[in-house]
């Protein structure tokens, strides 16, 4: 792949995980409801990494567990290595994606929520001896999940849309002879 073609990607994903930072911590964190915001850096990871494979799954992942780390994260690093794994892990779905069909990027948004959900009860709660997971599970995790499950359907058609014209994009400069 050309070099210029690698840093425009670079640029348009970098663009697309601040956007989704910016969205999340700032107009979803206005539409709260019962509690809790979608989590709107778990779509895209696992959008990426359903998408496009395990690698630029993680890339993005860790992209975005680092930004949230900066900002909200008592432990340096422990976003970041989470957001890496469900990035990863979503990649290694790819091959059983078919491109119309939503119910498996829909289930795995869910999963991948659920499971950010349970790492943050024992990293921020359970640490603390606070042990009531029902409550936590009942009270922020299922909602989250369900919140973030409802945002995932537009939000993941438009990141699809943005992947599918990038990759047209780059596949006709690429074929260009220069010279």
């Amino acid at each position: 792949m050309e070099m210029r073609i690698i840093i425009r990607r670079v640029i348009i994903i970098a663009l697309t995980i601040f956007a989704c930072f910016l969205l999340q911590t700032s107009v979803f964190s206005r539409m709260e409801i019962a509690g809790v915001v979608p989590n709107v850096l778990i779509i895209i990871t696992s959008g990426f990494g359903f998408l496009k494979g395990r690698r630029l799954g993680g890339v993005v992942g860790f992209s975005c567990g680092i930004l949230l780390d900066l900002f909200n994260s008592s432990l340096f690093g422990l976003y970041g290595l989470l957001f890496l794994l469900i990035g990863y892990l979503n990649g290694l779905f790819r091959k059983l994606f078919f491109g119309d069909d939503m119910k498996l990027p829909l289930l795995f948004v869910g999963i991948s929520d659920l499971l950010y959900g349970l790492f943050v009860y024992v990293s921020m709660f359970l640490r603390r001896s606070r042990m009531d997971i029902g409550f936590y599970f009942m009270n922020i995790m299922m909602p989250e999940m369900v919140y973030t499950i409802c945002v995932t359907i537009p939000l993941y058609f438009c990141l699809e849309y943005m992947i599918r014209k990038m990759d047209e994009t780059d596949s006709k400069r690429g074929n260009r002879k220069i010279g």
